[in-house]
């Protein structure tokens, strides 16, 4: 890893001998969050192997029926690292999806009697997420249908985002179903030079949002690359996290605003005026 990177993830000046001050600036309660989820695996097991072996709690998401899939779910199981469903889904372009792949032609029943198929052959896994998908993502009705898949079986889903006209978040989040969206797609240009540049991005954006789900695939360029930047986040003060201890800790979140919104409602003193919209803390 070059100085030049650091520098550039941390944020501060650094000689060579230097390492970066981690969360001088960061309260560790609201420490910058990355998610980083390593997409198709199961088609190429030394490349899966090595992927499994990158540092910290990576999540891995496998695809259906492939060659070695079940077998590295297993072995990322076993490393107490947390597994998803990667589920083939149509696109735009036309592109095979392979077996366990979900189109919009489908009935309802074939469709979920599918992605349940899917979820079997991919032991352990915790929540899904769409490989490729520009076309089906885009359609509410196959999207509710996942959506009732995941609810049944206490599933998250990540949207993977391969279009701007996705609406699998927004749906998930209607059916009361655990979500996130990719910020940052890691490795479609196979540079050092590119990894670099979507990385430190993807920092910039945890540091002003708070989280940033990275997707990266088990290249050997990503996997030689990641060995060197997860390492360099705790250094930049930001927090590696999987996928559901990402989902956890937003609900926990959402459910401390609300106690404590609820707090402040209650302990509010009463308003001069009654208005309509005032359904206590008033004089009648």
């Amino acid at each position: 890893m070059t100085v030049r990177w650091l520098e550039a993830v941390c944020g501060i000046c650094l000689t060579v001998s230097v390492s970066c001050q981690a969360g001088n600036n960061l309260d560790a309660v609201i420490q910058p969050r990355i998610v980083i989820v390593i997409d198709d695996v199961g088609n190429n097991l030394a490349q899966g192997r090595a992927a499994l072996a990158l540092p910290g709690p990576v999540t891995y998401a496998v695809l259906p029926y492939s060659a070695h899939g079940r077998l590295l779910a297993i072995a990322a199981h076993e490393l107490g690292k947390d597994v998803m469903l990667h589920v083939p889904m149509a696109n735009d372009q036309n592109l095979k999806l392979g077996p366990g792949g979900l189109t919009p032609d489908l009935s309802e029943t074939r469709f979920k009697e599918i992605l349940n198929d899917d979820l079997d052959a991919v032991p352990y896994a915790a929540g899904l997420n769409n490989h490729m998908g520009s076309l089906l993502t885009r359609q509410r009705v196959p999207m509710k249908w996942v959506m009732e898949v995941a609810k049944s079986r206490n599933l998250f889903f990540l949207d993977s985002r391969t279009t701007r006209g996705s609406v699998a978040w927004s749906v998930a989040r209607k059916e009361g179903i655990p979500a996130l969206s990719r910020d940052i797609f890691l490795d479609h240009v196979q540079t050092e030079a590119f990894l670099s540049q979507q990385f430190i991005q993807a920092v910039k954006i945890a540091r002003k949002h708070g989280s940033a789900i990275v997707i990266g695939h088990p290249y050997p360029i990503t996997t030689t690359f990641l060995e060197k930047a997860i390492p360099a986040l705790d250094e930049a003060g930001v927090q590696l996290v999987s996928a559901p201890a990402l989902i956890m800790q937003k609900q926990q979140a959402e459910l401390l605003t609300k106690i404590n919104k609820k707090s402040y409602e209650v302990a509010r003193p009463p308003s001069a005026k009654c208005t309509s919209s005032q359904a206590y803390g008033c004089n009648e």
